[in-house]
């Protein structure tokens, strides 16, 4: 009877439903569009710039949008990433909206949800969406080119753009989406309870996806790799606080397995956030960090701060830190791998920590605890926590070839037992306390012992769930870290890559890219080139041309695999693709003077006083190369932190042209060229770029004026020749 009461229901119900699947309309996009029922997107390319709220606006609950691979563009051919603004698609609020198969590019935000619970964003590209043009070059890192993930109350993270950002989207799932050429990814802030699975996000500039007062969420089988900015190999490894994860600000009990985040900034980076450094309460706590890969980060494989996590069975290679623990409590880290990194392990002030069945291998230290003597004063978190360094377990840990297994320094109740010394090194106790051996079984296998945290149960794999790995061929290890101006090189297109010191008079390549056959087309500033085969990847040896200035312009011609360019162009394989290698340096030497001044010769309320300053004898002095300041503190003994002026006077030959000079200041600023004024920016500013043209020729003396009120400092001078083609 049951069967055919179903029956007779499916017969009666089947024409109403067979009637609404055909009310569902293929329809164009249209400026301005708001769907609020359910559509397929008729194919095609659509460039539509956004206004104030988006280009295409989505509202309505239980309705889902298919784009069928339709492209949605923010803008023209040619419009470089730091110049998109606007949001591409806009969801104004409905539970259970589905959207898939969309393309959006060209936008500051490619897609923004706001109070849409249930959300679901799968099959989708939101690749070449807003970008910053970084400062920092291969010689020298700008400041900046930092990130400040601190505060998201109020959308900040907005002003760094993103592919996708979801506010209070409680039940989210993204899956099956691509994002790379951007700067952030996906951007969560107040979403609890969602998924996050099968995703691309790499090479992107920032980050691989960020969460802000966020819980309960899974993010599992994704690839979050060279999320990164702020490397220079073998010059310095800052990451600028990029991170292929990024967790803060009251984001509890997430769960992290099986994805790979590697070269990035930070694999994962925890930090607790300003209500707990305010209060002491709270925290980004009992995350589960199980199973990824966080290799290759030029300063943390994983970092949690003030807060309590579990971290299990990850794999930490070639990073400065494999983990940065500061001020972690209660937190366990279990089973893990920990190859050739600098420090494996380091935590300041870390209260019961317990590292059990981990492997070091290679690397100079493989746990480094320790407490500062004084807390930072304007720390909240240090009066209202107990913040000594104690109270560490670290039993049956394997130690291969590691320098010095324990750096334990101002710490209590520290146990150390049934550790596997493959080498016997170095141990350093210093004003510690508790029980260790020092041989440490320094032979023999390990038996696992009874108490401690417990292991987690592995979380479940998802079906359908991604290979995340990279084929072997992929270039790998950190020295593939190579950023530019737009971010981190994905080796979809062909690259000329400096490997020796630019101003080298010979000078080593690597070209990295897609496989195929390069020819030289063009070259100036050379005397030869030399290509070790001709093919990519490959080598070249370039011998520069014996002159003061350097002016290397060298374009090339390939011919193989399909490129991809960097702003997403695509050329197809066996047609014929253009790039180069361009690089202008001149000489300038610098002489630099310092001067302290007071309310007396203030330069902006005195001015005759000041010039009458730095009319005289200065109260430090120095010649440099290179006039690339940053200032954390006073820049020289005997010149205060604020309230400092600097003068710089340098003398240059150029050929006949047009030059830009990049001027970055913070506070106030004044250029002349052979005494005549030719900027002037007099101001107290933040951090500042500004660029001024120059037609110059043969020799000229520039002068630079400074001035420093307070806080952070920088004056950077750079000069640059400009070709016909880019003007």
């Amino acid at each position: 009877m049951i069967r055919l009461v179903l029956s007779c229901l499916f017969f009666v119900m089947a024409p109403a439903l067979l009637a609404h699947a055909q009310s569902i309309d293929t329809v164009p996009l249209t400026p301005g569009m708001i769907i609020e029922r359910s559509v397929t997107i008729t194919p095609g390319h659509y460039v539509i710039p956004a206004d104030s709220t988006g280009a295409i606006i989505i509202r309505g609950d239980g309705i889902e949008v298919d784009f069928g691979g339709a492209v949605l563009d923010g803008a023209p051919q040619g419009t470089l990433p730091d110049a998109f603004f606007g949001t591409g698609i806009r969801v104004e609020g409905g539970a259970d909206i589905i959207i898939r198969n969309a393309v959006v590019r060209g936008y500051k935000v490619g897609l923004w949800a706001m109070d849409t619970p249930g959300i679901r964003i799968t099959e989708s590209d939101f690749s070449y969406n807003w970008r910053q043009r970084l400062k920092s070059t291969i010689e020298r890192e700008h400041l900046d080119d930092w990130m400040s993930y601190h505060n998201n109350e109020n959308d900040e993270w907005m002003r760094y753009g993103a592919a996708l950002y979801l506010r209070r989207a409680d039940g989210a799932q993204v899956d099956h989406v691509t994002v790379t050429g951007g700067q952030n990814a996906l951007m969560l802030t107040e979403v609890n309870d969602g998924l996050f699975y099968n995703n691309t996000f790499t090479f992107n500039s920032s980050l691989g996806i960020g969460m802000y007062r966020s819980s309960r969420n899974r993010v599992q089988h994704n690839q979050f790799d060279w999320s990164v900015r702020g490397y220079s190999h073998g010059v310095y490894n800052r990451g600028q606080d990029s991170a292929a994860i990024l967790l803060y600000e009251q984001s509890n009990e997430n769960i992290f397995a099986y994805n790979s985040a590697t070269h990035s900034g930070d694999g994962l980076f925890l930090w607790a956030g300003q209500t707990t450094m305010d209060t002491g309460q709270g925290g980004c706590n009992d995350n589960i960090i199980y199973g990824n890969d966080f290799s290759f980060a030029p300063t943390n494989g994983i970092e949690v701060t003030f807060s309590r996590n579990h971290i299990e069975r990850n794999r930490m290679e070639g990073c400065w830190h494999g983990i940065w623990g500061g001020y972690s409590y209660d937190t366990a880290i279990i089973d893990n791998i920990f190859v050739d990194n600098d420090e494996h392990i380091a935590i300041e002030h870390g209260q019961d920590i317990h590292i059990e069945g981990n492997t070091f291998a290679g690397g100079e230290l493989g746990l480094y605890a320790w407490e500062r003597p004084t807390q930072p004063a304007d720390w909240g978190y240090a009066e209202h926590r107990d913040v000594r360094s104690r109270d560490y377990t670290v039993v049956e840990n394997t130690f291969d070839g590691v320098t010095k297994p324990f750096q334990v320094r101002q710490t209590t109740g520290v146990r150390l037992a049934d550790n596997h010394l493959r080498e016997f090194a170095e141990l350093e106790m210093t004003g510690a306390s508790g029980n260790w051996d020092v041989d440490q079984d320094a032979g023999g296998e390990v038996e696992r012992e009874a108490g401690g945290p417990p292991r987690v149960a592995p979380p479940a794999t998802i079906p359908g769930a991604m290979d995340v790995s990279w084929p072997e061929a992929h270039p790998w290890t950190r020295e593939y870290i190579l950023v530019d101006e737009w971010g981190p090189v994905d080796f979809r297109s062909p690259v000329l890559w400096p490997r020796s010191p630019r101003k080298d008079r010979v000078q080593e390549f690597e070209l990295v890219g897609p496989p195929g056959r390069v020819s030289l087309v063009s070259a100036s500033g050379v005397d030869s080139i030399a290509f070790h085969g001709g093919s990519v990847p490959g080598r070249a040896t370039v011998w520069l041309a014996d002159r003061d200035v350097v002016d290397l312009d060298i374009q090339l011609a390939f011919r193989g695999a399909e490129v991809v360019d960097r702003f997403g162009n695509v050329t197809p394989a066996g047609a014929p693709y253009r790039f180069g290698y361009r690089y202008f340096f001149v000489p300038i030497t610098w002489d630099v003077a310092w001067f302290n001044y007071d309310e007396s010769t203030d330069p902006r309320e005195q001015p005759d006083a000041f010039r009458e300053l730095i009319a005289g004898s200065p109260s430090v002095t120095a010649t440099v190369q290179d006039l690339g300041y940053q200032w954390y503190r006073a820049p020289a003994e005997g010149i205060g932190q604020d309230h400092f002026a600097t003068v710089a006077t340098g003398r240059l030959s150029v050929p006949d042209g047009h030059y830009v000079m990049d001027l970055t200041s913070d506070d106030g600023v004044r250029v002349w060229v052979d005494g005549q004024l030719v900027h002037d920016d007099w101001t107290y500013h933040a951090p500042r770029l500004e660029q001024i043209g120059l037609d110059l020729g043969g020799t000229h003396e520039i002068r630079i004026e400074h001035f420093e009120i307070t806080g952070y400092s920088t004056l950077v001078v750079s000069l640059q020749r400009v070709s016909g083609r880019d003007r």
